[in-house]
């Protein structure tokens, strides 16, 4: 029995006969990573991210011992948060953890928290008096300005507000490009140049997006080139999927 076309591997065999299932009927593979993903040789630099990069993890650079990691989704700043953590020897907080936090047993380590503005804020408001006293590091990390966050606590606000804000840019072409091609190498898969080319021109701007869009590609491919007519068909396949709207491959996802 020939291999239908764009068709996986063989699922099961009965009688000798081998049955298939298509990839529109497979659920999106889980792109299993390694547990040092935000390890700092992972993190892609570009001039500007170097630069504040150079800055986070020179705390005696900051004009105070609090600081706002604020960008886009995708921009970086988790993984960021991750290295400076893993330098200083702090501590990472979702801002799920700081609604459970025992703040009566805070350690006097530098502390991360991602996602603050979903944070408690009496979490945020004794991490902040914590770190002044204990001579450590505080960051946040945020999508927005702290004055577009619902505060309820004046004395957490005007803190806030008097943090010294670092933004990061949503990734540009460039960043993309080098993102797609350390993500594919790390597969042992070397793509023509115009294969990435139009991807990067189609795909969303962030590093998640690279991530899904790589494993998504991978077993789409099914053993084909990775050049500019595989490209073209992928996005052709996802709009057929979903319609004739202009979309990107993981709206499905949201």
């Amino acid at each position: 029995m020939d291999r239908p076309r764009n068709i996986c591997k063989a699922v099961i065999v009965i009688d000798g006969r081998q049955f298939y299932i298509s990839h529109m009927s497979l659920q999106l593979p889980l792109d299993l990573e390694s547990g040092d993903r935000y390890s700092r040789d992972r993190f892609i630099v570009t001039t500007e991210l170097a630069a504040t990069m150079g800055l986070l993890l020179h705390p005696d650079q900051w004009l105070s011992p609090h600081l706002i990691l604020m960008g886009p989704p995708g921009s970086g700043k988790t993984h960021l948060g991750h290295i400076f953590a893993a330098q200083t020897g702090g501590l990472f907080l979702t801002a799920a953890e700081t609604h459970d936090l025992d703040l009566s047993a805070l350690q006097p380590v530098p502390y991360v928290v991602d996602d603050a503005e979903k944070a408690s804020e009496e979490a945020l408001f004794h991490l902040f008096n914590h770190v002044q006293k204990s001579g450590q590091q505080l960051v946040l990390q945020t999508e927005n300005q702290p004055i577009a966050w619902d505060i309820q606590l004046p004395d957490l606000g005007s803190r806030l507000n008097a943090m010294r804000i670092i933004t990061l840019p949503e990734p540009d072409e460039d960043l993309l490009v080098a993102i797609l091609n350390k993500l594919f190498a790390q597969r042992a898969i070397s793509p023509s140049p115009d294969f990435i080319d139009y991807i990067v021109r189609r795909m969303d701007r962030s590093v998640s997006a690279a991530q899904k869009i790589v494993t998504e590609l991978e077993h789409y491919a099914n053993g084909r080139a990775f050049n500019r007519a595989l490209a073209k068909s992928f996005f052709d396949h996802e709009t057929d999927m979903f319609g004739d709207e202009p979309v990107t491959p993981f709206d499905n996802l949201r």
